[in-house]
């Protein structure tokens, strides 16, 4: 992963981002918190100077209402004991010490039970001036019923303006919280795009190279990152992929020098093995037939006495490509030992595997071989024995075919023997 010009460790960047956002949010924490004390001072005032005001002018807008309602029942009665109770009633009224302490209430008090005082003495002797009395009355009433409603509207406005004030520090309170949250949701949306920008996309490159990496694939180029963690680990990544390709390559070379010759470059007697049975019990559940073989070449030790150990190294590497390149793809072939290899015809009988073990024959006798000094070898001859691959097994088909090689070697060399049947040369 590049690195960045300029890196930064990301737990000092955020934890610096986050310290910001506390001395942010703890002022705005002050602030709702000055505004919330400014509406407990207000609905403190409202409580402690309104409330007994506003009692004052209900009670005495009730008062007036009930001198009213006692004049009206005294006027209207023909009973002497309810105009008693009724001038007793209004006395009484005008008399608290509420209606007292307002002039303009307690004149009108007044001059109602002087008038109900005088009807009611006046009634008790003659009903019949009844009418004139309800005359007098009337305007009198009509301005009780007047002041009592001033009254009451008065004790309804009253805290009109103290609740304007507490609404709008309310308001204020709101607009501040308001505020808050948008400067929480702003610093948000700022924290998570870094977050998201600084530290999770190159992360996640880093997964996904971790993904492809553990697939095998080739680690892909990881995104470029500011924060230095991210930046240590695309490193660590980066020496990851590579120690792991280096230990893959050692890997393949030591299962490749595991399970082939060295020298010939074909695969060794324990691979061959291995691949053989499981093809054979592949041919044998289908039905199929095959042939083992093994070929040795004849007077191999004369080139090792004659030419050096070097030359006899390099006839078996170049006999051991031609051998492959004359095999099919689907055939199997290895160094058995020495100058000695084996292989397996798949899918051949016996007159189709005798034909393609004469072409081996033929191809290593045919073919000149250069020497590592330079010197050209006319060709080497090559005795094979063949042995159909039958139900007991590979290791007993490949004694048969090593005992018919034996015979081949027996009946004059350069030649392929299936089991009692010999082509000649």
């Amino acid at each position: 992963m590049p690195a960045a010009h300029r890196d930064f460790r990301s737990i000092w960047f955020f934890s610096l981002l986050a310290g910001l956002f506390m001395v942010v949010l703890l002022g705005a924490a002050w602030l709702i918190d000055q505004q919330q004390q400014q509406v407990q001072q207000a609905t403190q005032n409202l409580q402690q100077r309104m409330g007994p005001e506003v009692l004052r002018l209900q009670r005495l807008g009730r008062n007036l209402l009930q001198i009213h309602h006692e004049g009206d029942r005294l006027l209207l009665t023909d009973s002497r004991v309810e105009r008693r109770e009724a001038l007793l009633l209004v006395t009484l009224v005008s008399q608290h010490p509420s209606l007292q302490q307002d002039p303009r209430v307690a004149q009108q008090a007044e001059r109602a039970t002087q008038l109900l005082g005088e009807a009611a003495a006046d009634l008790a002797r003659s009903t019949q001036g009844r009418a004139a009395w309800r005359a007098r009355w009337e305007p009198l009433a009509a301005e009780l019923m007047h002041t009592a409603d001033d009254l009451m509207s008065q004790a309804a406005y009253l805290p009109g303006t103290d609740l304007a004030a507490l609404t709008q520090v309310a308001r204020q309170a709101r607009y501040q919280l308001l505020a808050t949250m948008v400067l929480a949701g702003l610093f948000s949306l700022v924290f998570l795009w870094l977050l998201h920008r600084r530290v999770l996309q190159p992360l996640l490159g880093v997964h996904q190279a971790l993904l492809k990496l553990q697939a095998g694939q080739a680690l892909p180029m990881l995104p470029r990152s500011a924060v230095r963690e991210v930046v240590v680990l695309g490193e660590a990544l980066n020496t990851l992929a590579a120690t792991m390709t280096e230990n893959e390559l050692v890997r393949h070379q030591l299962e490749f020098q595991a399970h082939h010759d060295s020298l010939t470059g074909l695969p060794n007697r324990r691979h061959f093995m291995a691949q053989a049975y499981e093809l054979l019990h592949r041919l044998r559940r289908e039905h199929r037939p095959a042939l083992v073989g093994m070929a040795d070449l004849d007077f191999f030790k004369r080139v090792n006495d004659e030419h050096s150990h070097a030359a006899g190294d390099e006839v078996l590497r170049q006999c051991g490509r031609l051998l492959r390149e004359a095999l099919r793809t689907q055939d199997l072939i290895c160094r058995f030992g020495g100058e000695e290899f084996a292989f397996v015809l798949v899918g051949c009988d016996v007159r189709a595997g005798l034909a393609l073990a004469e072409r081996l024959r033929h191809t290593l006798e045919r073919h000149q071989f250069i020497l590592p000094d330079g010197k050209v070898l006319p060709g080497m001859t090559v005795s094979i024995g063949l042995a159909p691959m039958g139900v007991d097994g590979l290791e007993k088909a490949l004694g048969e075919a090593d005992k018919a090689l034996y015979r081949a070697k027996g009946e004059g060399r350069n030649r392929v023997v299936l089991e009692e049947r010999t082509v000649a040369a």
